[in-house]
């Protein structure tokens, strides 16, 4: 939690909710909302000689005076002295907030700022560790448990984990899809409150690579009809038969790829970092073949692949190699 026993931030990282939610707590500490003492200026090639005469202005009825600086690329590369020493020498009644995409550790600035200041970095879980992105994913679920409390919601934790599947960890999306289930849920009884499966099925938004898994899963589980419905829908929204095609024959390489690694003995956290992805789709990955063979796994994508050629030199159709593809 922000508090201000300084006057210089710098929010950083390619996690933009959590930089956005920082920004606005920030803003709100301050009361810079509509106020007279409140300036944002963006992009590079900022007017130091401005931004001094603003920040030596004392604020009007007010404690602070803030000025907000989005993008100015000051973090990365050389040091420019003359913020160093704008810094160094900012009146205390201005606060100054960096909201920045790019930012290097071992620049100058960065290394003031810290010293100085506050430094917030918000990371996607995409761009962490194997460890800490699992630690994270958690963090995610219980804010997602806490925002629909507040909201007088409940969810369970399978229900929850099908919603993150679907969602990913990205906040954004998460939050959008948070709401379309609450305004979805309004009006019903206090006691049925809960966000149920049926729910997350009739309102939550589909990826052409969700519908993709849920109609491999569907094959895998032998209801070939529920298979067929769905890549029947994929079509009716014209996704292209030949990206179906290219998406199945990934899945399946991963899938085998995943069979190949576990098979091997290593555990399921050394099989992500291998496969270069995140231990939430690689545990979704796992459920989806469990009673899948490594063999019947290689089986399928040495098809997928054989059924690719020839729609490339025409001896069928692509619309038809995916029918094969979900019958066999």
């Amino acid at each position: 939690m922000a508090d201000k026993s300084t006057n210089i931030y710098l929010i950083c990282g390619d996690e933009e909710f959590l930089k956005l939610e920082k920004k606005n707590r920030l803003l709100r500490l301050y009361g810079a909302e509509e106020s007279i003492n409140f300036n944002e200026f963006s992009g590079r090639d900022q007017d130091i000689s401005e931004l001094r005469d603003l920040a030596d202005t004392l604020p009007f009825m007010q404690e602070h005076r803030v000025i907000l600086l989005s993008d100015t690329g000051l973090f990365k590369g050389a040091s420019d002295e003359r913020f160093e020493e704008f810094l160094r020498e900012l009146n205390s009644t201005t606060v100054l907030i960096f909201f920045e995409s790019e930012t290097d550790a071992t620049n100058k600035l960065f290394k003031l700022v810290k010293e100085k200041g506050e430094v917030s970095k918000f990371i996607k879980t995409d761009s962490m560790s194997y460890k800490e992105a699992e630690a994270e994913q958690l963090k995610i679920g219980e804010r997602v448990k806490k925002y629909l409390k507040e909201e007088e919601r409940e969810i369970s934790g399978k229900n929850l984990n099908n919603l993150l599947m679907l969602t990913g960890y990205d906040l954004f999306n998460i939050h959008n899809e948070l709401e379309k289930l609450i305004c979805y849920t309004e009006g019903r009884e206090s006691s049925d409150r809960e966000i149920k499966e049926e729910d997350i099925e009739a309102v939550c938004s589909k990826t052409v690579s969700d519908r993709v898994f849920d109609m491999l899963s569907a094959k895998l589980s032998g209801n070939t009809k529920k298979a067929f419905k769905l890549y029947e829908e994929m079509l009716s929204v014209r996704t292209a038969p030949m990206k179906i095609l290219f998406m199945l024959e990934r899945q399946f390489n991963q899938v085998y790829i995943l069979k190949e690694l576990l098979s091997s003995g290593i555990s399921e956290g050394e099989a992500a970092k291998k496969m270069e992805i995140q231990p939430w789709l690689l545990r979704k990955l796992r459920d989806q073949s469990r009673n899948l063979r490594k063999a019947d796994a290689r089986r399928y994508l040495e098809r997928s692949i054989e059924l690719e050629e020839k729609v490339k030199t025409g001896d069928i159709e692509d619309r038809i190699a995916v029918e094969l593809l979900l019958i066999e």
